[in-house]
């Protein structure tokens, strides 16, 4: 749905020619008629959109690894969604919450071009305990994220209307589920590309608790 609605507000057709060329805050410039908030979002949007298809043209020599990074793209923006969503709870509304999320695909664009990178380079297969520490860490870290988004509750001064404990639970649980699918993807490896992997999980785009 997300995807559906940043598109509606795109004025014109992407232009591919010229975010293959820039820097997605260029591209915005250039790209964009009128600096509004939907103006903004769709610049954000159709730059990654832009990048993603490069990058799909680069990997057809790979189709094994083109198929996980589209699938790791589509994982990892599902969760940066649900952390908007989440957070948006929290903070009882506001639409700076969904504003986020299409502007941070053309960081997350940058990542999974670097992603891909490594896993066609004997860079990414190169192995070491700091590669395995960092593993390690990012996975720490997105159980903590988790375990903190499943113990929240509203406090009393805050806006309860948008909180409700079933759809909550079932949001969280999505967000574990897509966490646990990409470390699947990822594996155990201890090696430079897992680790990149990795880290990107937890790039979050709000905290566990963040209400602003």
């Amino acid at each position: 749905m997300l995807t559906l609605s940043v598109s509606a507000h795109a004025q014109t057709a992407p232009n591919c020619a010229l975010a293959n060329l820039l820097d997605d805050g260029s591209y915005a410039t250039l790209a964009t008629g009128q600096w509004g908030e939907a103006d903004q979002d769709a610049a954000s949007f159709d730059w990654a959109e832009c990048r993603a298809a490069r990058l799909k043209k680069e990997l057809a020599a790979f189709p094994k690894l083109s198929a996980r990074i589209d699938g790791l793209r589509q994982q990892y923006r599902d969760m940066r969604a649900l952390e908007g969503q989440l957070a948006g709870i929290r903070a009882g509304g506001g639409t700076l919450y969904n504003h986020a999320i299409p502007r941070m695909y053309p960081y997350l664009e940058d990542q999974l071009q670097s992603l891909s990178a490594l896993a066609r380079s004997s860079l990414g297969a190169q192995t070491g305990q700091l590669y395995g520490r960092k593993i390690a860490q990012a996975t720490a870290e997105h159980i903590a994220y988790i375990t903190t988004l499943r113990a929240y509750k509203p406090s009393p001064d805050e806006d309860y209307d948008l909180y409700n404990p079933q759809e909550w639970k079932a949001a969280v649980d999505r967000y574990e589920a897509l966490g646990r699918a990409i470390m699947s993807t990822l594996g155990s490896r201890n090696d430079a590309a897992t680790a990149l992997g990795y880290s990107i999980l937890d790039n979050t785009t709000f905290g566990a608790s963040d209400t602003n």
